[in-house]
């Protein structure tokens, strides 16, 4: 299967099951997304809206110009009107919910329970930010990070955003990543606990970028804020850390790369949850199929689903026919879009 870089939710995806990674970052579907996350990005861009307002006021800056809101005077806005107008755009263009004004105190309320915390601790206003909303896209130059699949060739790398990072000392950094859902690992259903977050792909992927951005800083803390299901947790990280991660990321990348027919993770969540596993390709540019067998996802005589359909043609034809049968016009595998894009 091919693979040209790793993000923290296509490691995490490729846990949960095989076949939505070869769906989501190889074949280059997008399934739409749910309300709970969507109310999780406005909560988001508040806070993000935040760190930039306090780090204008570092570089003794008086405003600067947000994507959403337009210019923002840091020393005269009104948060409740910036919320709003955050608000507003992402559920106007996140049309295919139904929205409520529940949604919107929530939104809200998750914003303020996140920035008065301990009195403020996690407000970005209150930190020593080094910059907020840190994109990354770093090449691993080790041998084993080499792929060659005829005229795509190169090395893995890590790409991905950290919602804020900021200065604790000289020789300190902490990386702060907002979480408004569960604090559950959700390919094993297993709640996150801090010996559990200590061994998380995402935060040591945080970590790695971290260390190779700002290579002077000698000691990183990683801190997930889950705002709704038990508050902050920390964890530590130095030099020595690098050689785990990189293994950590080798032997994933190793997996994936050897992989001829991606493993179909069957459970409830297939028809509850995802998109690929609830729909059929009638109505897009591929040729629904029937199934004909039983015991499937669908009935037998009904479309095939999209996973059915996709698992059928790879065990069929193989693999590489799948992808060149069935890639989304125009994706290209390097592809990677910011959290948050609409």
């Amino acid at each position: 299967m091919i693979i040209t870089y790793f993000r923290s939710s296509s490691y995490n995806t490729h846990c949960m099951c095989e076949q939505q990674y070869l769906f989501d970052y190889v074949l280059g579907y997008r399934s739409p997304s749910n309300k709970k996350a969507d109310k999780g990005t406005i909560v988001h861009k508040i806070l993000e809206i935040l760190a930039f307002i306090k780090f204008t006021k570092q570089k003794g800056e008086e405003t600067f110009t947000d994507d959403i809101v337009g210019e923002v005077n840091v020393n005269d806005y009104d948060l409740t009107e910036l919320s709003t107008q955050v608000y507003d755009y992402y559920t106007s263009n996140f049309d295919h919910h139904e929205w409520s004004d529940k949604d919107k105190k929530d939104c809200f309320k998750w914003a303020h329970k996140a920035i008065t915390y301990a009195d403020g601790m996690f407000d970005p206003r209150n930190r020593d930010i080094l910059y907020p909303e840190q994109q990354f896209d770093i090449t691993i130059t080790k041998p084993w990070a080499e792929y060659n699949y005829g005229d795509l060739k190169g090395n893995l790398a890590i790409k991905g955003t950290i919602d804020l990072i900021t200065r604790v000392n000289e020789d300190t950094l902490e990386i702060i990543d907002w979480k408004t859902g569960r604090r559950l690992n959700w390919a094993t259903g297993e709640e996150k606990t801090q010996e559990k977050l200590e061994k998380d792909p995402q935060l040591m992927i945080y970590f790695y970028a971290a260390q190779k951005l700002y290579p002077e800083i000698k000691n990183c803390i990683v801190t997930i804020y889950f705002i709704n299901d038990g508050g902050p947790f920390s964890m530590t990280f130095d030099k020595s850390d690098i050689i785990k991660t990189e293994d950590l990321l080798r032997k994933k990348f190793e997996k994936i790369k050897k992989c001829e027919k991606p493993r179909l993770s069957k459970s409830w969540k297939c028809t509850k949850l995802c998109h690929y596993g609830k729909n059929s390709f009638n109505g897009t540019n591929v040729t629904p199929m029937i199934e004909y067998r039983d015991g499937k996802l669908c009935q037998k005589g009904d479309f095939m689903t999209m996973c059915e359909q996709v698992k059928h043609d790879i065990e069929m034809d193989g693999i590489d026919s799948v992808v060149d049968e069935y890639t989304v016009p125009g994706y290209h595998v390097g592809y990677y879009q910011a959290p948050g894009s609409t």
